[in-house]
């Protein structure tokens, strides 16, 4: 990074849009804005312009000497969850137009839900198709599964199908024929013939947008990129053209649920990487951080204001997955970095019908937000147990910047779960404390077990402006050992999103059996080839040499016969003879330790399916910068009483997070308050602060 030059990360969050600065020596900044749904650009600038006041700078000066601004955005996930985005129309081959209305079985019904709905099936209806059938168009054309023409391309019908579907109202085109992955030419001819007959009609192509078998979610894939692409593309542009005109030199950059961030010429292919890709920010920062400290298995804990996110670091990689469901039955063929997510955050609504307590998934969101925000909301949240409870302060939330009704918190507790429940009302906010720690610790173990991972073997990082008070709790009911709670915790998935390299994933399905070793070497030299080819391509369009990048390759296997496929990274020399021992050893090894070693059969064919490869360029940005001494002497600034269920309450000291420099450290029951998050240390655990500003939490006892 040039000297004095910003790396700046934004992340717009349901509640908050969190900015983080990182200057040429190291030193983070972070700050925070409320995020306006309506117009999200404008929480973006809010954050930046609250950051420059607390930095005594100019907007434009601090623009002026950004050398990168990267920008994790909701437009995308908006659209797609509000149905607002572009009216989408399909052409497909003929005879299959029906695709996206029969989906695969239960998928296409109960896909993407929580388990307990999904299997609710009196009460779960299938969702609506995110392309109307009147907006369907069949075309003649039919190409092989071996990528042979069958029936060549109707232009004439392609061309009336185009035409019917722009008079009818479609905003955008998705295109989406029979193995077109194998032979794009059919697709690449409808594009051409739109261009003649419905000029600046934006059109997506599925052999570009998910080059990989699976009609149905390559369809929905598509499907869906038209439907957020526009919007995505428009938002970028008027925020390029916003913060242009305050001073940034250069384009931003926007990140995507691959794990790096990429360019605005590629935001309308990777519309669908984009949705749900801010809390991707999370594990990238999580991942540097672990390197920082030498730790290489972690999971991510995120509580925000209206969500929990996990995810899981393990030997230093971040996990993945190949079709991660981005609503109710969109299944999308998308490289994403996998997270489990629950409706748990500090603005989740707490609601009882005098028999249950149930806390989550409905959030108060910004707008009113919980009851103590003063803003008109009147149903309880977490937040509002918290205030009660004594945890968090209510004169100094958001570093006092926004103050607190203590009173209204109490009234809408006492209203709507103490009274209900029989209970007082700080028993009732203890209650909706340990229901919402029970939902996440559940999603925890959730997504360790699945993948074949002890809980116990990793570090917990706690993040979110809401975590810090929930991941010590969290933590013991697990057995973990370790709980860090970062320096720059309140905005770290904006911070991951300022570290994050610059990535262009693809992905082609080429399937082949390892049998033939012959043929699966020539498959897999025709498929990188052509792979490295778009690969720099995307490079050559950002303005990069090859020799800027770090390539990687990988495949997605599976025994013959399955549905779903593992990922692997291509060892070195894979197209070379030997090809298919290796890739038998490495499939069978990450098998067991996901499956269990009974679940390996050896005899059992294997499959290659896709193969992907990855060009990462490297963010410019340096190390952490080690913390200076503290600002103050150490010690309680006072102490306060915290309540919890049917116990006495606890005299707690509280603590400043400036009187805490490196090497202190606070034994519980305490709680460390900082500007943008309030960190809780039950009894019999002891909170210390490392060299980098960060908090970790031993927890002696375990539940």
């Amino acid at each position: 990074m040039a000297s004095g030059a910003l790396s700046l990360g934004v992340d717009t969050g349901g509640t908050f849009t969190d900015i983080v600065q990182i200057d040429a020596a190291g030193a983070v900044t972070v700050d925070k804005a409320f995020s306006t749904p309506a117009r999200p650009e404008d929480g973006a600038v809010e954050s930046l312009a609250g950051l420059a006041r607390n930095t005594q700078r100019s907007v434009g000066a601090v623009l002026g000497a950004t050398a990168r601004f990267a920008h994790g955005t909701t437009v995308s996930t908006n659209a797609l969850i509000q149905r607002s985005g572009a009216r989408v129309g399909l052409i497909a081959t003929r005879g299959f137009e029906d695709t996206l209305v029969i989906g695969r079985g239960p998928v296409g019904r109960v896909g993407g839900l929580p388990h307990a709905k999904a299997m609710d099936f009196l009460h779960t209806e299938p969702p609506a198709p995110l392309v109307s059938r009147r907006l369907v168009r069949g075309v003649g054309e039919r190409v092989t599964a071996e990528g042979e023409v069958l029936a060549p391309l109707d232009g004439e019908e392609a061309a009336e199908a185009v035409r019917a579907l722009a008079e009818a109202g479609a905003e955008s085109l998705a295109v989406c024929l029979l193995w077109s992955f194998l032979h794009p030419e059919h697709e690449e001819a409808v594009r051409e013939i739109a261009a003649g007959v419905a000029p600046g009609l934006p059109v997506f192509l599925s052999s570009e947008i998910a080059p990989r078998i699976g009609e149905y979610e390559r369809m929905t894939t598509t499907a869906v990129a038209a439907h957020v692409g526009p919007a995505t593309t428009r938002y970028i542009a008027s925020l390029q053209d916003r913060l242009a005109g305050d001073g940034l030199r250069f384009p931003i950059q926007i990140m995507t649920a691959a794990g790096g961030t990429t360019l605005p010429d590629g935001a309308a292919r990777e519309a669908v990487s984009v949705v749900n890709s801010g809390p991707v920010g999370g594990l990238v920062a999580a991942r540097h951080l672990g390197r920082a400290l030498g730790i290489e298995n972690v999971i991510t804990a995120d509580m925000g204001g209206t969500s929990f996110d996990v995810g899981l670091i393990s030997g230093g990689a971040i996990e993945r997955t190949g079709t991660p469901f981005l609503d109710q039955g969109l299944p999308v063929l998308a490289r994403s970095v996998r997270i489990d997510t629950l409706g748990a955050g500090g603005g989740s609504i707490a609601v009882s019908d005098g028999f249950r307590l149930r806390v989550g998934p409905e959030s108060a969101g910004a707008d009113p937000g919980p009851a103590a925000y003063g803003r008109g909301g009147e149903r309880p949240t977490v937040t509002d147990a918290l205030v009660v409870l004594g945890i968090v302060d209510p004169e100094r939330f958001f570093g006092g910047r926004f103050r607190l009704d203590a009173g209204l918190a109490e009234a809408a507790i006492e209203r709507h779960v103490a009274r209900p429940l029989g209970l007082g009302v700080a028993d009732a906010a203890a209650g909706i404390v340990e229901v919402v720690n029970g939902r996440m610790s559940d999603l925890i173990r959730k997504a360790t077990i699945e993948t074949g991972n002890d809980p116990r073997e990793f570090a917990l990082f706690a993040y979110g402006g809401a975590c810090g008070a929930h991941c010590a709790d969290l933590a013991m009911r697990l057995g973990i050992g370790r709980t860090i709670v970062p320096y720059g915790a309140a905005a770290f998935s904006a911070l991951g999103i300022a570290l994050s390299d610059i990535v262009y994933a693809h992905t082609l399905s080429a399937p082949v059996g390892l049998d033939d070793e012959a043929a699966a070497g020539r498959v897999a030299r025709e498929a990188l080839a052509a792979l490295a080819g778009r690969a720099e391509a995307d490079l050559a369009a950002g303005g990069f040499a090859p020799e800027d990048a770090t390539v990687r390759y990988s495949v997605e296997m599976r025994y013959r016969g399955q549905m779903n496929e593992i990922s692997l990274g291509l060892p070195e020399g894979a197209a070379e003879p030997g090809l298919a021992g290796r890739l038998r050893l490495a499939f069978e090894a990450l098998y067991e330790r996901r499956y269990g070693a009974n679940a390996v059969r050896a005899a059992a064919g294997l499959e290659i399916v896709s193969f992907g490869v990855e060009a990462s360029v490297a963010a410019d940005v340096p190390e952490f910068s080690e913390r200076p001494s503290a600002a103050a002497a150490p010690g309680p600034v006072r102490r306060r009483r915290v309540h919890r269920r049917g116990a006495d309450p606890l005299e707690a000291e509280i603590h400043d997070f400036a009187t805490l420099g490196p090497g202190a450290a606070v034994a519980g029951p305490a709680v460390i308050e900082r500007d943008m998050t309030t960190i809780w240390v039950p009894p019999s655990a002891l909170a210390s602060v490392d060299r980098l500003g960060n908090i970790e939490i031993a927890a002696e006892g375990r539940e």
